[in-house]
């Protein structure tokens, strides 16, 4: 009981407080959807970002598929 007695009255004490908080944000939240929007941006670019390399292999991966095969020409290997 004393390890939890100040803990006890750390959250008896705050209580009020946050209750207050939350009925404040809920009051005055008119300018906070740009930075929800702005998140939701930056989301979007990284996952925007992470895709273009995969487009550029499955384009080369598309493009060598349908180009015609060269021929190679073997050549003797000289041995010193």
């Amino acid at each position: 009981m004393k390890i939890l007695g100040p803990y006890a009255c750390y959250i008896l004490l705050s209580l009020p407080a946050t209750s207050l908080a939350a009925e404040t944000a809920t009051r005055d939240s008119s300018g906070s959807m740009f930075l929800v929007y702005l998140f939701l941006a930056g989301c979007g670019l990284i996952i925007l970002l992470q895709l273009l390399p995969v487009l550029a292999m499955f384009f080369a991966l598309v493009k060598g598929i349908f180009s015609k095969r060269q021929q190679t020409k073997t050549v003797p290997v000289k041995h010193r």
